[in-house]
């Protein structure tokens, strides 16, 4: 008789150890084959709050881009972040990119088969009329390419500096990629 309560104590106690602070967790013995409410509770882990960005993976690495809420709920900046090698450490975004974001990602080759991250950067929630600027990082998360500066022309004829970006991946074969936008 006692080893029929061994696994749902187990649970019970799992779930007062995962519970959080404050929230009571029920101490009956539960009925057979039943769930206590407690472990059965669905709370968001980091793992499944991270899922609200997004991921890219290219060979021997993960750029993470996770979507920070604002007060209103709708993002207006983004974290990016590499992992690699079992460590996970945040990128700066370029600096001439202040008062914009990441807002999205891809992974391609060049020629040689040496993998690279695209990060696309512009305005969130609702974007800008001409803002996308693209830029290439190595597989360790160094940034590569700048804009500088970041806009081009005048009023109406604005356009983003994408000259170094461009000029690189010619020079290692690299096709400009489909870039995955992060959703909000």
């Amino acid at each position: 008789m006692a080893r029929r309560y061994v696994a749902p104590v187990f649970a019970l106690l799992l779930a007062a150890c995962s519970a959080p602070s404050g929230q009571a967790v029920s101490t009956a013995a539960p009925e057979a084959g039943a769930m206590p409410a407690a472990a059965a509770a669905q709370t968001p882990s980091p793992t499944q709050q991270e899922e609200k960005g997004m991921h890219k993976e290219c060979p021997g690495a993960r750029l993470h881009l996770t979507a920070l809420p604002a007060k209103d709920g709708e993002a207006t900046l983004t974290r990016l972040e590499i992992e690699k090698d079992g460590q996970r450490r945040t990128l700066d975004a370029p600096a001439e990119m202040s008062g914009y974001t990441a807002v999205g990602l891809a992974c391609v080759e060049d020629a040689q088969g040496a993998s690279y991250f695209v990060v696309q950067y512009g305005e969130l929630p609702y974007g800008c009329a001409f803002c996308e600027w693209f830029y290439l990082y190595d597989a360790n998360g160094k940034q590569l390419t700048h804009s500088n500066p970041p806009v081009r022309g005048e009023a109406d004829a604005q356009s983003p500096n994408n000259d170094e970006y461009s000029q690189l991946i010619a020079k290692l074969g690299i096709q400009h990629p489909e870039v995955d936008d992060i959703e909000n």
